[in-house]
């Protein structure tokens, strides 16, 4: 079963550096506060946006990926380099990371105050600068990520950011699960499960066979009064044909179907699997208890 979205957390982390001194890092930090409670508000963000410190170092920008990498609830980060940030800062850290990640490409102001405009307002607003240089090392990389451009309070920049999360949320579900099949080759056999080696190397679920036989015993477990419950349940959830009806020719039939059905689904909850893989004429059907 898939883990309630608001359970979830997706941290923000915001990257600066020394140079421009505490009070302007004072000033990151609490603009960075101001995007997270905005993007937790927003009804289309799903999941908890946690604001983690300004990393302003290789060993602070190293030290929370890693921190991400090990989370139960963290399913993702957002990066946003509110100044500039100089991106081989985080070689280390972006090469260690394994969960996904959103570059969020903003400003904190929306507007530019031509009239005023000093060093200070440049320095505390180098975002287009910061995400350039970020975006650059990411790309030599060769990180996967996705890229959000947009100022953080539009309806449209949340939206995407909400739509990554949901995407997250079910590669973080992938994440250790297990799918069964049945009647396949031997068992855990990297040489004869090519496919499958490569779902589990890319996808972070396996998939593995289990004997027919294992099945067979739990659908023989299943008692007469589960099946009459499920029959009941058949009966008031469809129109069914005379046939399946109490007294029908194909009654027993039905009741065998109905057996199956609860084996199935008793075998894949009392294994923990998260669904039942098939291949049939060239098709992959999954099914899910």
């Amino acid at each position: 079963m898939l883990t309630p979205l608001n359970t979830k957390e997706i941290w923000f982390i915001t990257g600066s550096q020394h140079l421009y001194g505490p009070e302007t890092l004072a000033q990151v930090a609490e603009h960075s506060q101001k995007i997270v409670e905005a993007l937790n508000i927003s009804s289309s963000i799903p999941v908890k946006v946690v604001l983690k410190p300004t990393v302003k170092t290789t060993e602070e920008i190293f030290e929370t990926l890693t921190a991400a990498n090990f989370s139960k609830d963290c399913i993702g980060i957002v990066t946003w380099m509110h100044t500039f940030s100089p991106a081989k800062m985080w070689i280390r850290g972006l090469t260690a990371l394994q969960k996904p990640m959103l570059h969020l490409h903003t400003q904190f102001n929306q507007d530019i105050p031509w009239s005023t405009m000093d060093m200070d307002f440049m320095n505390l607003n180098q975002a287009a600068h910061g995400d350039r240089e970020f975006g650059f090392m990411v790309s030599r990389l060769r990180k996967n990520r996705k890229v959000v451009v947009g100022h953080w309070s539009d309806e449209r920049v949340q939206k995407q950011i909400g739509e990554w999360s949901r995407v997250v949320a079910g590669w973080d579900d992938w994440q250790g699960a297990k799918f069964a099949r049945f009647g396949d080759n031997m068992r855990y056999v990297a040489v004869t499960d090519g496919d499958k080696v490569e779902a589990e190397t890319k996808f972070g679920f396996s998939v593995n066979t289990w004997g027919i036989g294992d099945l067979v015993s739990v659908v023989n477990s299943i008692g007469d009064g589960e099946i009459k419950t499920l029959m009941e349940e058949y009966e008031a959830s469809y129109k069914m044909a005379e046939s399946l009806l109490s007294g029908g020719s194909n009654r027993k039939s039905l009741e065998a179907a109905a057996r199956i059905e609860l084996g199935l689904e008793k075998f894949l909850k009392d294994g923990n699997f998260k669904g039942l893989i098939q291949f049939s004429d060239g098709v992959v059907d999954v099914n899910f208890p």
